[in-house]
């Protein structure tokens, strides 16, 4: 029965992000993923960039893009950029960034590519989350594929 729940999963319908975000000129301007996404090294989960996060760097205008002085009007506003997070598992699926990131050593690319040419926010999932995925990387790392392992 699981096994013909899990084939008729459908794709993700595409979502629609509240603002332009560019991978692009960010890593251009040298910076790293951790800035915008804390937790990705050291706890179970990525975070998303807050409006303080943002306005590190755009307290001031810094371009004519429109979307950048929003984020100072969610700032004046005392409001949160409503990113809508894409990638999500199962809640009995259980991944932690820590322990690919810190413990197996991996690079965000490793799992999310080369984000250097993308130049909007993510509206689908950038990762492939299957089991057989998982399993396949766990198998070429030498990572334990016992079910404890992911599943709670």
């Amino acid at each position: 029965m699981l096994l013909g729940a899990l084939a008729c999963r459908r794709a993700p319908a595409p979502v629609t992000q509240p603002m332009a975000f560019s991978h692009q000129r960010h890593i251009a301007a040298n910076m790293k993923c951790l800035t915008c996404h804390p937790g990705a090294g050291d706890e179970a989960r990525a975070q998303l960039p807050t409006v303080a996060d943002c306005l590190d760097c755009h307290h001031k205008a810094r371009g004519s893009d429109p979307d950048e002085a929003r984020i100072r009007w969610f700032a004046t506003n005392k409001l949160e950029i409503p990113w809508v997070r894409v990638d999500q598992l199962p809640g009995h699926v259980y991944f932690s960034h820590a322990a690919h990131v810190t413990l197996a050593q991996m690079k965000c690319e490793d799992c999310h590519g080369d984000l250097r040419e993308r130049t909007r926010p993510l509206a689908l999932p950038d990762v492939s989350l299957t089991m057989a995925e998982c399993m396949r990387c766990h198998q070429e790392r030498g990572a334990s594929n016992q079910c404890k392992t992911c599943h709670r």
